[in-house]
């Protein structure tokens, strides 16, 4: 309430022209101080920071955007099911990751999870408006040339893995091939005769180049494969127990099954083990990746291990430096065998 004679004051709504102005800046300089996006000498800077506080400036998306053109949003795309990323431990680390590095770098990223049966037309409208500066791909179920058609031409992009061999953009990737040969070698070396391959989604490079691995093993040691012994999985703990069930009434003889992840694997396991056969006694198991999950199982499951927070992290770091304009090259990342009791002797 004011009193007779007083006038209240008009209240000033803080702009960033206002903060520019009362500076004595560019508006430019002004975002690049919010952003740390370029240096900008120390008066400036304390300049722009005294009429940040005066006016109690917070900035907006919108006015970010002023210095480079650039909104400092970064999109992590997945394309699974709720069901697939809330269940297997191996997304968690990925985006733990990516936003660590990201947050570091002072970047925002929007983490995007789009069914399979979902639209690019939808998926790329969400990214306009979200007026993001680059996206990294993750677990695309698609042909990857029609979806690189698509990408606006000046959109940075990176892969979390070769997504079916794209010439157009870079990739950071895990060693899959690898990591199937050394599983299946690891069953060999165990005294397995008889060996199930239980694949992941067989759209996904990384399924298809972990069965290479198991058939690159299998053929060097002068075993046979028949079509018996692959069976179709899709990565998850349910295809991979209803499987091993199948496996077991089907009177099929086998000694030992390579898992195209950790949770198929275990769904292995807890199949096994509900028909009456012992792991490793009877049947031993191997998973691929070294999920939390993997240690804690009864028996603990031998696996693959994959650097998964290392491929989110350098999944971010080549974003950074594509948008920073450099050039970034493909990169693989190792694997190698954990053993554990479910593959013991």
């Amino acid at each position: 309430m004011t009193t007779k004679g007083t006038v209240k004051p008009k209240r000033v709504d803080a702009t960033l022209d206002l903060v520019a102005k009362t500076a004595g800046v560019s508006p430019a300089t002004v975002s690049r101080v919010i952003n740390g996006s370029a240096k900008v000498s120390p008066e400036s800077e304390k300049a722009v920071r005294k009429a940040i506080k005066k006016y109690n400036y917070t900035p907006n998306i919108t006015a970010r955007r002023l210095a480079g053109g650039r909104s400092g949003l970064v999109a992590l795309i997945l394309e699974e099911s709720s069901e697939e990323f809330f269940l297997n431990p191996f997304w968690g680390y990925v985006v733990q990751g990516f936003t660590t590095a990201m947050n570091e770098a002072k970047m925002q990223p929007l983490l995007m999870i789009r069914p399979k049966t979902g639209s690019e037309d939808a998926l790329f409208e969400s990214l306009r408006l979200a007026q993001v500066d680059g996206i990294a791909i993750f677990s695309w179920h698609k042909p990857i040339k029609s979806f690189e058609k698509l990408i606006p031409e000046k959109m940075s992009v990176v892969f979390g893995g070769d997504l079916g061999g794209s010439e157009k953009f870079s990739y950071v990737d895990v060693d899959n091939v690898k990591g199937g040969y050394i599983a299946t070698k690891h069953l060999m070396d165990q005294g397995c005769k008889h060996i199930i391959n239980i694949t992941g989604d067989l759209k996904l490079q990384s399924a298809r180049d972990r069965l290479l691995g198991f058939e690159k093993a299998m053929t060097e040691s002068g075993r046979a494969i028949s079509e018996s012994m692959i069976i179709h999985g899709d990565y998850s703990l349910y295809k991979g127990e209803l499987i091993t069930r199948e496996l077991i009434s089907s009177k099929e003889k086998f000694d030992g099954i390579v898992a195209a992840n950790d949770l198929s694997a275990i769904g292995a396991i807890n199949a096994l083990l509900k028909g009456g056969v012992r792991v490793p006694e009877d049947v031993k198991v191997i998973g691929f990746d070294d999920s939390v999950l993997a240690s804690r199982n009864t028996p603990p499951l031998s696996t693959i291990h994959q650097p998964v927070r290392e491929l989110g992290r350098e999944v971010a770091k080549a974003l950074i430096q594509i948008l920073a304009g450099e050039t970034v090259e493909k990169k693989m990342l190792d694997v190698n065998l954990i053993a554990r009791e479910s593959t013991a002797k």
